[in-house]
C-alpha cells in the first residue's frame, strides 16, 4: 500500500467524483482508477461501488478511508516534524469573494510563499453561493465569503463587516435629503446575481420590509454593477470599501436612507468542512485567518489547530 493510493482514495470520496479527484491530484482518470484498483486488490474488497454516475464509496471503503486519513495526516506530520513547516509541499485551493481578493488576496499570497516556499494556492474568485457549494462538495478547502451554508458539516468563523451602502449617480439628483421608501422603490435597483452576498443580504432585508424593488441584473462583477450606475440606470447596494473610490471621484454619491432602508452589514467569514483535516488545507486557512482579521504573526510559522 502507498500514500498515493491512500490520496487517490481520499479524494475521491471527499468528491465524489473519480474525474474531480484525478484533477485535483493533477493526473489523469485512468492513472487515478488504477491506484484505486492497486488498492482494492490488496484489501481484497471493492472499495467504491461503480454501478451509477458517481464515486459511491462502499462500507469497507468507509472503514480503509478513516485509517487513510489518519496515515496521510501523520505523514504531513513527519514531514513537518523531520524537516520543519517550510517544508509542507503541494496546492491549496480557497475560494474567495470579489472584495476580499481585492482587499486581502496579495498579503495572504505574500504570507504563504514566506511561511511554506513549495506551497502552491489556487484561489477561486466568485460569489458567495458559488464559493460555498465547491467548499460543501470538497472541490476547494476553505472559502473567503460572506454568507452562510445550511450544510451541518461546514464550520465557519467570522473574520469582519462591511458595510453596505446605497449609491447613484449624481445626475439622477437623489441628494436633495432622506429617501422614502416610496422614492426608492420607484427606481430601478441595480445588483449582482442571487448567489451574491450583496444581492441575498438585500433580498431577505426586502422581503422582511415587504419592500419590493424594480430589478436590473448587471453581473457577478461589482465592477459591471458600478459602471450601469455610473450610467445613471438605477440605484445600487454596494460595499462601502469598494465604492469609496467612486465616491472620492465624483461618479457616485452615497444616498442617505430612512432607517429602516439601512440593509444590515454584510458578515464575512472563512469557511471549511469539519472534516477536512489535512495539514495544507488548515496551514494555509490560518494564514488567510490572520491576514484577514489582523491578528499578528505568530513567532513560528507552524500550523496548529483549526481557526
Amino acid at each position: 500500500m502507498t500514500l498515493k493510493q491512500f490520496e487517490a482514495l481520499y479524494w475521491s470520496a471527499a468528491l465524489g467524483s473519480f474525474a474531480l479527484a484525478a484533477e485535483r491530484l493533477f493526473m489523469t482518470r485512468s492513472a487515478l482508477s488504477k491506484r484505486i484498483q492497486e488498492l482494492e486488490a490488496e484489501v481484497g474488497a471493492p472499495l467504491f461501488d461503480r454501478s451509477g454516475a458517481s464515486a459511491r464509496i462502499t462500507e469497507v471503503g468507509e472503514r480503509i478511508l478513516v485509517k487513510a486519513e489518519q496515515i496521510l495526516a501523520l505523514a504531513d506530520e513527519i514531514l513537518v516534524a523531520a524537516e520543519g513547516p517550510r517544508r509542507l509541499k503541494g496546492t491549496c485551493r480557497f475560494g474567495i469573494s470579489e472584495l476580499m481578493a481585492m482587499q486581502w488576496l496579495p498579503a495572504i499570497a505574500s504570507a504563504v510563499r514566506s511561511a511554506y516556499p513549495d506551497v502552491v494556492i489556487e484561489p477561486r474568485v466568485a460569489v458567495t453561493r458559488e464559493l460555498l457549494e465547491d467548499v460543501e462538495r470538497g472541490e476547494t478547502d476553505f472559502a473567503l465569503c460572506a454568507g452562510t451554508s445550511h450544510d451541518p458539516e461546514i464550520s465557519s468563523e467570522q473574520i469582519g463587516r462591511v458595510e453596505l451602502h446605497w449609491v447613484a449617480a449624481p445626475s439622477l439628483d437623489l441628494r436633495g435629503g432622506i429617501l422614502t421608501a416610496e422614492l426608492l422603490q420607484a427606481h430601478p435597483v441595480i445588483s449582482m446575481s442571487a448567489q451574491a452576498g450583496s444581492t441575498i443580504n438585500l433580498q431577505t432585508f426586502s422581503g422582511e420590509q415587504g419592500l419590493k424593488f424594480r430589478r436590473i441584473l448587471a453581473s457577478n462583477s461589482p465592477e459591471a454593477v458600478a459602471a450601469v450606475t455610473i450610467a445613471g440606470l438605477g440605484i445600487a447596494l454596494l460595499a462601502g470599501p469598494f465604492v469609496e473610490r467612486f465616491v472620492r471621484g465624483g461618479q457616485l454619491v452615497r444616498l442617505e436612507v430612512e432607517e429602516r432602508l439601512r440593509v444590515p452589514d454584510l458578515v464575512y467569514a472563512l469557511h471549511w468542512r469539519a472534516d477536512n483535516s489535512r495539514l495544507l488545507g488548515r496551514a494555509v486557512r490560518e494564514i488567510a485567518h490572520r491576514i484577514c482579521t489582523g491578528a499578528p504573526a505568530p513567532a513560528e510559522a507552524a500550523p496548529g489547530a483549526a481557526c
